[in-house]
C-alpha cells in the first residue's frame, strides 16, 4: 500500500520536472566561461615560485652539496684520527 502511495508521489514529482523549462548558455558566454576556466586551471597548475627561490638556486645546487661533502670529509678524518689513537703503536 505504501508502495502505491510512493509511486504516485514519484509520478507527481516527475510530471512537475517535465514541465520545467530548459535554459542553455549562449555560445559567446560558454566560450568566455571556458576561457576563464582554462586560465584558472593553468594558473593553479603552475604555481609561481617566489623570487628568493629562483635567486637562491645556486645555494641548492652548489653550496648545500659542498657543505655536505665538507661535513662528510671532516667526519671521516675524525674517524681515522680516533681509530689511530686507539690502535697500539709498534
Amino acid at each position: 500500500m505504501t508502495s502505491h502511495l510512493q509511486d504516485e508521489q514519484d509520478g507527481d514529482v516527475l510530471a512537475s520536472l517535465v514541465r520545467l523549462r530548459t535554459y542553455d548558455v549562449s555560445t559567446r558566454r560558454s566560450r568566455e566561461l571556458r576561457r576563464r576556466c582554462h586560465a584558472m586551471l593553468q594558473a593553479y597548475a603552475a604555481p609561481k615560485r617566489p623570487t628568493w627561490r629562483i635567486e637562491g638556486a645556486w645555494l641548492q645546487r652548489v653550496a648545500v652539496p659542498a657543505l655536505a661533502g665538507a661535513w662528510c670529509l671532516a667526519y671521516i678524518v675524525e674517524i681515522i684520527r680516533c681509530t689511530g689513537a686507539i690502535l697500539p703503536r709498534p
